[in-house]
């Protein structure tokens, strides 16, 4: 019995060994410098930036070029170019006293932010509450901090039953 546990043991030791040397001889042996490993000097590097640099500038300038009209759309009708960050609206804090009304244009974004307003919708419907995901008509109640877009400019907005703050993004009249 004694002498069938040692067998065990050394057949078991003799297959570890083994294992762990075929690793060693088979294994990834990659060196720095070879063909699997090549090392990438600094010239070339500066070489591939320069590329880039080149076609980032090209693409620039043709960007450019369509922005103020000189190009051409490349076939693409009705593509569109991104506005310049400069000209990006942005939404304008209004004070409205009770009583009055803001009346968006089309695609304006309007945002309570404090006191009570209700809306105001037109015969092609209301006016479009995304964060509630609603659409209300006149005289529903306004939600504080929820961003209501006008999809269309024929006389949707909102008035204001007590004196508010409105974030409004896009063109509106105060009435």
């Amino acid at each position: 019995m004694r002498n069938r546990k040692s067998i065990i043991i050394l057949v078991a030791a003799a297959l570890i060994l083994a294992a762990s040397f075929h690793a060693f001889v088979f294994g990834d042996n990659i060196v720095p410098g070879t063909a699997s490993d090549p090392v990438v000097s600094k010239s070339y590097m500066d070489a591939q930036i320069k590329v880039l640099q080149d076609q980032i500038t090209a693409l620039t300038e043709q960007l450019s070029k369509v922005q103020s009209g000189q190009g051409s759309q490349g076939g693409q009708s009705g593509s569109q170019t991104p506005a310049p960050s400069g000209d990006a609206p942005v939404f304008e804090v209004v004070r409205v006293e009770s009583g009055q009304s803001i009346i968006a244009g089309a695609s304006a974004e309007i945002i309570l932010r404090s006191g009570t307003a209700i809306a105001i919708a037109s015969e092609s419907g209301g006016v479009s509450d995304v964060t509630g995901g609603t659409d209300l008509p006149t005289g529903t109640a306004v939600t504080k901090n929820h961003l209501l877009i006008i999809p269309a400019d024929d006389g949707r907005g909102i008035t204001c039953t007590s004196m508010c703050y409105v974030m409004v993004k896009g063109s509106y009249t105060l009435n």
